[in-house]
C-alpha cells in the first residue's frame, strides 16, 4: 500500500476518497481476500476521521452509479456510504440517499432485492433522489395537541 495513497487528501471529495484507496487497496484476484476487506476498512477509517466524521447509527444508503446502475451499502454516514460505493464499484455515483427504510431501493427493485436477471440493469440518469415523507401512524396525530377526556364532550371514548 503506498503511503501517498493512504493518507487522506484535504479537500477530496468522499468520490475522489474513494478512488484514492481503491488505487492504494486493488483487489489482485477474483475476489477480495479479508486482508484487502480490512485494509480498505482501515483507510475508510481514516478518511472518514481526517474529515471529521462522526458515525451515526448504520442505516442502508442506496446509491444510483454514473452507469445507471441502482446500488447500495450499509454506513454510518452518507459520506462513508459515497466512499465505500466508489471504492468496491470503481465508479462514482450520480446520487446516493440514507434510505432506512428502503423505499427508494424497492422503487428500482420492488421485491425487495435484485434478482440474478437484475444484475446488470441500469436506469436512466435522473436528479439526486430523496426519500420519500414518511407519515406518523394516525394513533399519535393528535398526540400533544389534544388530550381526550370524557369530561370535555369532545373525547373519542
Amino acid at each position: 500500500m503506498s503511503a501517498d495513497l493512504s493518507t487522506p487528501v484535504p479537500g477530496e471529495t468522499p468520490a475522489e476518497a474513494g478512488e484514492r484507496i481503491r488505487a492504494a487497496c486493488p483487489i489482485r484476484g477474483d475476489r477480495a481476500t479479508n486482508a484487502d476487506c480490512k485494509a480498505r476498512r482501515e483507510l475508510i477509517d481514516k478518511t472518514l476521521g481526517a474529515r471529521g466524521v462522526t458515525p451515526g447509527p448504520s442505516v442502508w444508503h442506496t446509491a444510483q452509479l454514473i452507469d445507471g446502475a441502482i446500488t447500495g451499502v450499509w454506513a454510518n454516514s452518507v459520506d462513508e456510504a459515497e466512499i465505500s460505493v466508489t471504492l468496491w464499484h470503481g465508479q462514482r455515483c450520480h446520487w446516493i440517499v440514507a434510505d432506512g427504510q428502503s423505499g427508494v431501493f424497492t422503487e428500482y427493485f420492488p421485491r425487495g432485492r435484485r434478482t440474478a436477471a437484475d444484475v446488470g440493469r441500469t436506469f436512466p440518469l435522473g436528479p439526486p433522489r430523496r426519500t420519500r415523507d414518511q407519515f406518523a401512524p394516525a394513533t399519535s396525530l393528535l398526540d400533544g395537541i389534544w388530550i381526550p377526556t370524557s369530561q370535555s364532550g369532545r373525547g373519542l371514548a
